[in-house]
């Protein structure tokens, strides 16, 4: 009886924390929820005639993450980039983790050098796996000296920009990645991934190629957490625990009174 209950406890208290963590990362640029996942225990059969199993509690399993389409949120800002579809942004982190990186989120900055990157400075890849970087000046045609004046991105990820007033060059194309099944790609946390064996390896494409959607250039995704139904499934789970919390309490009871007696 003991053991069923601990069960209880412990199942009940990972839900917490997974809902916990969806509800706190809903504000969270291109964060995918999560939900916990569970399956029964049962002894060995006790009545080989009847077949009858008894029930031993739960046992956890690893939580399962939910790679939906978030929402777009409107920023106006150039080099904001949401993802539309199966596609995530390269990063590079084979100096910080040897290997590279994915991420939902699209909030650029660049630096002073003119590299793309993110708010940690991981630098974002173009679709041949190489930094992306964007000169505030270039010499035309005719040696004159000339400021960059705006940005675009394509829904395809090619980022133009102008430079004066009709100087219009393309610096790159900006490299997706999509994968056999993202569910099982690795988190690294701040809403970056890596590769693994379950997730299959990266395949390489850009906006609009087959499987990988569109670039919507001054939006961002948000969290896919919905936290209504986030809140709805943390009333279930505390009450699950305090429901196990009473008979571990009434059991600790009982077996005290047999002692006593």
């Amino acid at each position: 009886m003991l053991s069923v209950v601990r069960s209880g406890l412990s199942a009940a208290s990972q839900e917490i924390s997974v809902i916990s963590n969806n509800i706190a990362n809903a504000s969270s640029l291109g964060f995918k929820k999560s939900s916990a996942s569970f399956s029964d225990v049962y002894t060995e059969m006790s009545d080989s005639r009847n077949a009858n199993r008894v029930g031993n509690g739960v046992r956890e399993e690893a939580p399962r993450r939910n790679h939906g389409q978030g929402s777009l949120i409107l920023t106006g800002n150039a080099l904001d980039l949401g993802m539309n579809g199966q596609g995530m942004f390269i990063l590079d982190t084979r100096e910080k983790l040897g290997e590279l990186a994915y991420t939902r989120n699209g909030a650029i900055n660049i630096r002073e050098d003119g590299n793309l990157v993110n708010s940690d400075g991981l630098s974002y890849l173009d679709i041949n796996s190489e930094n992306i970087n964007l000169p505030f000046k270039t010499i035309n045609e005719n040696g004159v000296v000339q400021s960059l004046s705006e940005v675009k991105v394509t829904a395809e990820g090619f980022l133009k920009a102008t430079y004066g007033i009709d100087n219009y060059v393309t610096i790159a194309q900006i490299g997706l990645a999509r994968f056999a099944d993202e569910t099982q790609l690795k988190s690294k946390g701040d809403n970056i991934f890596t590769a693994t064996p379950e997730s299959g390896e990266a395949t390489i494409g850009a906006g609009k190629d087959f499987g990988f959607g569109k670039i919507n250039a001054g939006s961002l995704e948000a969290s896919n957490t919905d936290i209504t139904a986030e809140l709805t499934l943390l009333l279930r789970a505390q009450q699950a625990f305090n429901g196990s919390a009473k008979m571990m309490q009434a059991d600790a009871d009982v077996t005290r009174r047999l002692m006593d007696s």
